[in-house]
């Protein structure tokens, strides 16, 4: 036992080096190693980009300091209790109509795209025009539609659903895309062993394949509730009150020149949702390995 324990001990010892090893093979495939002067080069080039970097960094924020953008009283406004607030409803507004957006989406996308691999031909091309005709229109023209032709048409839609609609018949579309690649992506070997148990079409999809693709295919999920996020921002065209509305209401109620400030603090409210999904897609893709 002592023996086997000491082989294995010295195998998992090499094993990182194994790849590391393999690791340093591929790379060399790829370019050729740079010789002494070469590294000069590269080091050389490395340090005048870092220089002119910093260089522009610096003038940039000179040329704002100079124009009073850096102004902390430009900055401060937006720590003011009555500010914060807004800014909060701001944020519940926009993870509502995301989640509304998502919680119709993937249902929905999923339905399209099982009706696009049906046995009907008629079925089939049908729901594939859709599916390129939704992934092909930009969705600020499909926002202007909810906003300026419906009210024409038919009955005016609330602000959230004007923007929620059009995510959804976008965003529909590309999930039935992943779905149906998930399931394109399993072993034939599977519809063929659940056909010789006698199971249908619709019971194959439903007991064998979907299962398998929805797991496949749950770190895109979230991953794409990143992108539905970022889309709840042409909210301020229907005046739905999310965040980029809300930070339009802002820096015209101010009074004076806060557009740097508000945009910015936008940005980093943003980056700091969508880090936290990307995060939680990360870790789930980890688990599902």
């Amino acid at each position: 036992m002592t023996a086997l324990t000491a082989i294995t001990g010295r195998l998992a010892d090499r094993a990182p080096d194994s790849r590391r090893g393999r690791a340093a093979g591929d790379a060399a495939l790829l370019f050729d190693a740079p010789g002494p002067r070469g590294r000069v080069r590269i080091l050389i080039v490395s340090l005048v980009v870092a220089v002119l970097l910093i260089a522009i960094v610096v003038a940039g924020l000179h040329q704002l300091s100079s124009a009073g953008q850096l102004d902390y009283v430009k900055w401060r406004y937006f720590l003011g209790q009555s500010i914060v607030n807004y800014l909060g409803e701001a944020i519940l507004k926009t993870l509502r109509a995301a989640g509304i957006a998502a919680v119709l989406s993937f249902p929905i996308g999923i339905a399209l795209g099982w009706a696009r691999m049906a046995r009907s031909t008629a079925l089939r091309g049908a729901v594939g025009l859709w599916i390129d005709a939704m992934r092909a229109i930009p969705m600020l023209l499909l926002v202007y539609f909810f906003l300026l032709a419906v009210p024409r048409w038919g009955p005016t839609l609330p602000s959230m659903w004007m923007l929620v609609v059009p995510i959804v018949m976008c965003t529909s579309a590309t999930t039935a895309e992943v779905f149906r690649s998930g399931v394109r992506s399993l072993d034939a070997g599977q519809s063929e062993a659940a056909v010789a148990l006698g199971l249908s079409s619709g019971q194959t999809m439903r007991l064998v394949l979907a299962p398998q693709a929805l797991r496949l295919m749950l770190p895109t999920l979230i991953t794409q509730m990143v992108t539905i996020l970022k889309d709840t921002s042409l909210g301020y065209v229907v005046a739905y009150g999310e965040l980029m509305h809300a930070t339009k209401v802002l820096t015209n109620a101010a009074g004076f020149d806060v557009y740097l400030p508000a945009y910015v603090v936008v940005a980093l409210i943003y980056v700091v949702i969508n880090w936290l999904l990307s995060a939680a897609a990360r870790r789930i893709e980890a688990r599902s390995r």
